[in-house]
């Protein structure tokens, strides 16, 4: 059952933009601060990528956690309309995936920040800690990175490396988020669907 009526979910649904939101405005605000240039929300790109960094042949995905079905604590499925919010987060999962590879077989180096990575971030405080390991990356060869809040996962899918300072998890292989991605949608439901 909603808790508030159609017409003020509408809004609310109506509200919500796929670009320029607060995940993406701290990294952008982070790396720029470093010296890093970029373009941002790449049309000419397989999923838009949210940054790309020509000179590093490298591309940067802010992903939310809800709307891209992140295994973290932070993924609520909707109680109404069950099946909408099923078929919507199982096809944003399939897109990801297919955009991740075919960036990848474009030559392109992928990153992956999940919102979840920026919440550990409060406001007022530097984002240095994940804007330092962001850089890291940019500046290396590793050609796939995703980085989240690991004591927010719940530890089924993918492997994760624990900073005590920072709690930012980092995934450096392409099977660990093709694996979150792909398995039948219902089992990670059924983990989620309840606070």
């Amino acid at each position: 059952m909603d808790t508030v009526t159609p017409s003020t979910r509408s809004r609310m649904m109506a509200s919500i933009h796929g670009k320029d939101t607060r995940p993406e405005l701290l990294i952008r605000k982070a790396l720029f601060a470093r010296g890093f240039r970029f373009r941002v929300n790449c049309k000419d790109l397989p999923g838009r990528p949210d940054l790309k960094l020509t000179k590093h042949g490298a591309v940067i995905l802010v992903h939310g956690c809800f709307w891209h079905g992140h295994n973290c604590r932070y993924f609520r499925l909707p109680s109404s309309n069950v099946g909408f919010w099923e078929d919507k987060i199982r096809k944003n999962r399939e897109r990801d995936l297919r955009d991740v590879q075919a960036l990848r077989v474009a030559g392109w180096r992928v990153c992956i920040v999940w919102e979840c990575a920026t919440r550990l971030v409060s406001p007022g405080t530097a984002v240095s800690g994940l804007a330092s390991r962001i850089s890291r990356w940019i500046e290396g060869r590793s050609t796939f990175v995703e980085f989240f809040d690991a004591a927010a996962m719940d530890g089924r899918s993918r492997p994760s490396v624990r900073s005590a300072k920072s709690q930012v998890g980092t995934n450096g292989t392409m099977t660990g988020f093709a694996a979150e991605r792909s398995p039948p949608y219902g089992a990670t439901v059924a983990n989620h669907a309840s606070p």
